[in-house]
């Protein structure tokens, strides 16, 4: 019998088939677990090879065929690491796809893409819940492993999954490789808000200077990409001078009506 991690790590994993979402099911754990007398809710893995009703950036639907990998992950962080999560987990799961897909170079594409030459690989999508020092965080993520989905026409970017990129194995042993990696680099990574920013832009799919255009509910914002702001925001250097964005799409400037 082959563990579904090894070493065991210091955390709880529960693995469904086939789920409605595993953001829902973090969800419904962190809402029935006892308040009083029990213990703390430990760190947890929920992993899921298939998910009916997969959710994604601004309630938008996960697309979650068989043949992908979706994790969420829930833990108690520091309340001033927040600003750094979504940005901590990109980096950590581009390292560890790296290992999986020898020779593809994993791009980060604010706020939540995994990209390989342009094409998407996986999401991140990063929750919280609470207050005080610290808040619980769930991250949910996904990544193609042996199919990719059908992605609506239009799409920003097409899909490639980690077969294509050479990985032989299935879900499950990349969940072994890419599970382990995140449970043993997402703490250091919070810890090291430096070396972890920096890891990111190296990685970001646009460079200083780029022309970008925002796409936001109210509208098109456009500049020139200038990096991240300490708290995980966009900076756009726009006519008058910076801006700064927490939520949007980034897009190509030259993409007609910023679409």
């Amino acid at each position: 019998m082959i563990p579904l991690l090894s070493p065991p790590p210091p955390a709880n994993l529960v693995w469904f088939d086939e789920i409605d979402s595993t953001a829902s099911f973090a969800d419904r754990l962190m809402e029935l677990w006892p308040t009083s007398d029990a213990e703390p809710l430990p760190e947890t893995l929920v992993v899921a090879a298939r998910q009916s009703g997969g959710r994604g950036r601004g309630g938008n639907r996960w697309a979650s065929p068989a043949g992908g990998l979706y994790v969420n992950w829930l833990a108690p962080i520091p309340a001033g690491a927040l600003a750094l999560l979504p940005i901590a987990a990109g980096v950590v799961l581009a390292e560890a796809v790296e290992t999986l897909a020898s020779g593809a170079a994993v791009g980060l594409k604010w706020p939540n893409d995994l990209q390989v030459d342009g094409c998407k690989l996986g999401g991140v999508l990063c929750r919280t819940r609470g207050g005080g020092e610290s808040v619980w965080a769930t991250v949910g993520f996904g990544i193609n492993v042996t199919t990719v989905p059908e992605l609506a026409a239009g799409a920003a970017a097409r899909p490639v999954s980690l077969a294509a990129l050479g990985f032989s194995g299935d879900a499950g042993d990349a969940f072994r490789a890419i599970g382990s990696a995140y449970l043993r680099r997402i703490h250091p990574a919070l810890a090291e808000a430096d070396a972890t920013l920096a890891h990111w832009e190296a990685r970001s799919v646009y460079r200083r200077g780029d022309a970008v255009a925002l796409r936001l509910e109210t509208g098109v914002v456009e500049g020139r990409f200038n990096g991240l702001c300490r708290d995980g925001r966009l900076e756009l250097a726009v006519a008058g001078g910076v801006r700064r964005f927490a939520v949007g799409e980034i897009v190509p400037a030259e993409t007609p009506g910023g679409a």
